[in-house]
């Protein structure tokens, strides 16, 4: 695969995105569906994915984000699939969040567009990224049916840390949450990470729950699966939010496997 277009509305990691991904196409700061992009052709050898901004639909925003930022992030989802039908993309993918609400929306275009559009939500967990997140995934039907047909693959945070070189620092990882009775929401490093976000890093913590110390970016880029080398931007802040608004490098690899598995079906 060679990148021919990246756009983000986050200069930061779309500045390095352009030098991982070096010799790569144009970097374009814009929002999507507001700015003027110059969209490239349709072609049998052309995929385009689209991640469209979730903030407002997720989880951690219900009941606080207001019905008119749900109401523009979900046409922005609209927007990404009516791109992907004007333009007569044969290659294509969305990821977005999996709450009920973008599900509803992304099933109704699929109703519409049968032929078109299919969706699946899944586990990034499974498909070898070290921390798990919930998304919901659109794409043609035969794409979507080539993600549900490959195996499992499921990773521990011991596993994602050492195939990036980097040492463990405890033995158990918790996340800012806490259980119904009050204990801190923790896991066993031999087990994937609770999902790594864009706005608070998960936390190394001994057995009985003490803190020893928030995870580092790149312990956070490990989980995501980001193969070590990768540059992230610098600071701990920045860094965290294009780590944690990032598509997972190892399901971004099965949704390219599949695309390739579906455009060989259709020979």
């Amino acid at each position: 695969c060679m990148p021919v277009l990246g756009i983000d509305i986050d200069s930061a990691p779309l500045k390095l995105w352009a030098t991982n991904c070096s010799p790569a196409g144009r970097a374009v700061c814009a929002t999507i569906g507001e700015d003027a992009v110059e969209w490239p052709d349709a072609a049998p050898d052309v995929h385009v994915h689209l991640s469209p901004p979730c903030t407002s639909l997720s989880k951690a925003r219900a009941g606080s984000a207001s019905a008119a930022s749900v109401a523009t992030a979900l046409d922005a989802v609209r927007w990404c699939v009516q791109l992907v039908l004007d333009k007569g993309y044969a290659n294509w993918s969305m990821e977005n969040v999996a709450t009920p609400a973008v599900v509803a929306c992304v099933a109704d275009l699929a109703r519409q567009h049968p032929d078109r559009v299919a969706l699946l939500t899944l586990d990034a967990a499974d498909y070898g990224v070290g921390s798990n997140r919930m998304r919901l995934i659109a794409s043609t039907p035969a794409v979507i049916t080539a993600l549900k047909e490959m195996p499992v693959q499921r990773v521990s945070v011991a596993e994602a840390l050492a195939a990036a070189g980097l040492p463990l620092p405890a033995e158990y990882i918790k996340s800012n949450t806490s259980s119904r009775d009050g204990t801190p929401c923790m896991r066993s490093t031999q087990q994937p990470a609770f999902t790594v976000t864009a706005s608070h890093p998960l936390i190394w913590c001994t057995r009985a729950g003490a803190t020893v110390r928030c995870l580092t970016v790149a312990e956070s880029a490990a989980l995501m699966g980001f193969p070590p080398g990768w540059q992230l931007p610098l600071g701990s802040r920045v860094g965290l939010r294009a780590v944690g608004n990032a598509v997972p490098p190892p399901l971004a690899r099965r949704i390219g496997a599949a695309v390739l598995t579906a455009a060989r079906a259709r020979g």
